[in-house]
């Protein structure tokens, strides 16, 4: 990728950006060295490994440390055996504890979907003993513990011991009235790694001893006292023998790690890849950036993006495409509305996707183009800012020497800053050239030609930076599919400038070309319009879609009351007509025990019994008159209403609405009722056929038939089971059941076919239906009779 692109889409701050959220020098030295992959398989990886290390981070919460320092110089001069310093031996250890550390947190992340990253943490290598010995033998990046050898600690506490036994007699020797006259301070000091006391310059010689150093005024001199000569020389050797017990530690820990120096080198270049992994997950997080998709096809397809490098509060989202329909699109439109952010956006959105980061924008598509050139040279490019004509052309020359089909080229005011006729001419050439090529191409111009250009040749569009047509101020939104109008004038004019000047300058323009621009006025303020009306359409849509969905859930809570009460009243029903025939049965088995004994006190008693029963039936009668679907309206001879007061039924044969009440014939009987106390019914069968038919079905010997309230036909053929089917309707029939239920399951539905097509062959069901979602569904049939 050409350094020329990379620096002026502002590459660079992406990777800093990223840099700031490594740990490792390390890390942060090789994102500022990064480069776009070119290889889609790489691409994708890089992007998986992201993927995995936001969810690390974000969805299970898991912080990893990568704070380790940059052992490769530790690892060269451990390579040929020159022996490490504590400082490297510590960077070593330390790199170790973060591996083990990062193997162990990765691994125990519970995501089945982490499996790249997973598989990363198990190629670490790492060594417990190693780590531990060398955090067990040395202090710092200078001192090595007691603990590092038994013959160390050895030799430590006999330089002690003599230390302590020097520094005793020195402190004798200075406190003693023979001697401390001569002493400039009453203290004990080390020259050349031996003990000595400040003596006076003028009292040279006045203390037996030797002379190791000079003070730099001159006016003190530091003695060692011959009476403690002996103790330094061999506190001297203990000391020499401890930097060779010393010198033989790190040379072994150099020996032990020069074995190992592959394994480690390899795992240091794999967590620093990890730091720099979730460095690029944290950023993705910080920008809410989303995971880009490639294709293999040469398209792009970016919608609402943002561009990273401008202020969250302040940017504007666009959706830009291409590689599809067409190949080139020219942006045009005012100056400061956005042209040059837009193809800028497209190149760092390209760049940042190739480069395996997150991108941006709600939705991505890319391609991995196998380069990616630009020429952008505006104000707010600080590498063009004092570029010419001739510089400009040059790196044209140079681009188009180099594009290809699989090229991205993003030319910003391409044949500018030179004759408006030349260069338009030389740009439409240019983008002829391009076009034909085969190369994706966003370019911005003020040229008309080149929006012309758009207008008539194939694979090209025209797109527009949108401003408001009231203020012409810029709203940076990018419309593709209609050109924009420069407005210089308008502008001007707005800012300020005379309308004497601003009239002249539009004098200067030529008739076709201020047409076309009022052209493409007219046609931005129309395509604002629509898209207002629009979006009020949309509004008002999603209005009268909230209020038909509130309709549906009343419609539905309404349908489950009347569900619920259905179920109510027919297990009332069902009750008071079981609750009947019980009480009837007892009365026809006693009437039975009187008539095997028929004398004149059991005639009576029959009698009385035959009274009750009719009783009873006027009941069963009266439970089932409320059931009638009751009618609005005003009530008129003829009407069948229900007496509410007396929950019986009768026929209205007069009305008279200045008493407001009505005659009502209940049977023989006929009584006024008020109207307020009628309720309006349906017309139904003539009562005096349905006591006839209830009387009779009560005197018959097979009202004491046993018929159960509901038949199984499931397992049985269509003509097993409609012969099964007639025998027990025939029986629901003979002991006047008012409702019963045919179980015949799902399947295929042919049972339930044919066994409701029989239903409708017998005149004395009144309806059946399938049951409902409680009762069984459509593998249940329910049946009420007349």
């Amino acid at each position: 990728m050409q350094q020329r692109t990379l620096k002026a889409l502002e590459y660079q701050k992406i990777l800093a950006k990223i840099a700031h959220y490594a740990s490792s020098q390390t890390a942060m030295d090789n994102i500022m060295t990064m480069q776009p992959m070119q290889s889609i398989e790489d691409i994708n990886k890089s992007l998986d490994e992201v993927v995995e290390a936001d969810k690390i981070l974000f969805q299970h919460s898991v912080t990893l440390s990568f704070a380790f320092d940059d052992v490769s110089m530790a690892i060269d001069k451990a390579k040929v055996l020159s022996v490490l310093t504590p400082a490297e031996l510590l960077r070593i250890a330390h790199l170790l504890m973060i591996a083990r550390n990062l193997q162990s947190q990765i691994a125990k992340v519970p995501d089945d979907s982490i499996v790249l990253l997973k598989q990363v943490a198990k190629e670490i290598y790492t060594n417990k003993k190693l780590e531990d010995d060398i955090d067990k033998a040395i202090q710092s990046e200078t001192e090595l513990k007691d603990t590092a050898s038994p013959e160390l600690r050895s030799i430590r506490a006999k330089i002690r011991r003599i230390g302590e036994n020097i520094k005793a007699k020195l402190y004798n020797f200075v406190n003693s009235a023979q001697y401390s006259k001569y002493i400039q301070d009453n203290i004990v000091t080390m020259r050349n790694d031996r003990y000595v006391v400040p003596l006076k310059a003028e009292c040279k010689g006045s203390i037996p001893g030797l002379i190791h150093d000079q003070s730099a005024s001159g006016a003190t001199l530091y003695v060692e006292p011959m009476v403690i000569v002996e103790l330094n020389n061999e506190l001297k050797s203990l000391v020499l023998d401890e930097n060779k017990e010393i010198e033989r530690i790190l040379r072994e820990f150099t020996f032990r790690i020069s074995g190992e120096c592959d394994v480690i080198e390899y795992t240091f270049k794999v967590i620093t890849n990890l730091d720099i992994i979730f460095a690029k997950a944290y950023y993705g997080n910080s920008i809410k950036g989303i995971r880009p998709e490639f294709n293999n096809k040469g398209y792009i397809d970016i919608v609402k993006a943002r561009h990273p490098l401008i202020e969250k509060n302040k940017v504007v989202s666009n959706s830009i495409y291409l590689g599809k329909e067409f190949n080139m699109l020219f942006i045009t439109g005012p100056n400061t509305g956005g042209k040059t952010v837009c193809i800028k956006l497209v190149g760092i959105i390209t760049l940042m996707g190739m480069s395996g980061m997150f991108v941006p924008a709600e939705s991505a598509m890319l391609y991995n183009f196998d380069d990616v050139f630009c020429d952008i040279g505006d104000e707010q490019s600080i590498e063009q800012n004092l570029s010419t004509f001739s510089g400009h052309m040059t790196n044209v020359i140079n681009i188009l020497n180099k594009i290809t089909s699989s090229s991205l080229v993003l030319f910003d005011e391409l044949g500018a800053g030179t004759d408006p006729t030349e260069g338009a001419s030389l740009a439409t050439s240019i983008s002829d050239y391009i076009l034909k090529n085969g190369t994706k191409a966003v370019i911005t111009t003020h040229y008309n030609e080149l929006k012309e250009f758009a207008l008539v040749m194939d694979g090209v569009q025209n797109a527009s930076m949108d401003f408001n047509p009231l203020t012409y101020s810029p709203t940076y939104h990018l419309c593709i599919g209609t050109p924009g109008a420069s407005n210089a004038l308008i502008i001007a004019e707005k800012l300020g400038l005379s309308k004497a000047i601003v009239d002249k300058a539009r004098q200067g323009i030529s008739t076709q070309k201020f047409e076309f621009e009022e052209i493409v006025l007219s046609l931005e303020k129309a395509k604002k319009e629509a898209e207002s009306n629009k979006k009020e359409t949309e509004a008002l849509k999603i209005e009268q879609e909230e209020k038909l969905k509130e309709i549906d859930k009343e419609r539905e809570k309404l349908y489950l009351q009347r569900e619920r009460l259905n179920v109510s009243v027919r297990k009332e029903t069902k009750r008071l007509v079981e609750e009947t025939m019980e009480e009837a049965n007892e009365i026809i088995d006693e009437l039975r025990k009187l008539l095997d004994e028929p004398d004149q006190s059991t005639i009576f008693k029959a009698q009385k019994l035959r009274k009750t029963l009719k009783k009873y039936e006027i009941n069963e009668e009266n439970e089932f008159s409320g059931m009638s679907e009751s009618l609005d309206g005003e009530i008129v001879v003829g009407d069948w209403v229900l007496i509410n007061s007396l929950n019986s039924e009768g026929e209205v044969i007069a009305v008279n609405p200045i008493k407001k009440e009505a005659k009502v014939k209940l049977g023989g009987i006929i009584t006024n009722v008020k109207l307020n106390n009628l309720q309006r019914l349906k017309k139904s069968v003539n009562k005096k056929n349905k006591e006839k038919s209830k009387a009779v079905a009560v005197s018959q010997p097979f009202f004491n038939e046993q018929v159960p309230k509901e038949i199984n036909l499931i397992g049985l053929n269509s003509e097993e089971s409609l012969t099964k089917l007639q025998e027990y309707i025939d029986k629901c029939v003979r002991v006047g059941m008012h409702e019963t239920r045919i179980i015949h399951g799902y399947g295929e539905g042919i049972l339930r076919k044919a066994i409701q097509s029989y239903l409708k062959t017998r005149k004395e069901i009144e309806l059946f239906r399938d049951g409902n979602f409680y009762e069984g569904g459509k593998g249940a049939t329910y049946v009420m009779f007349k």
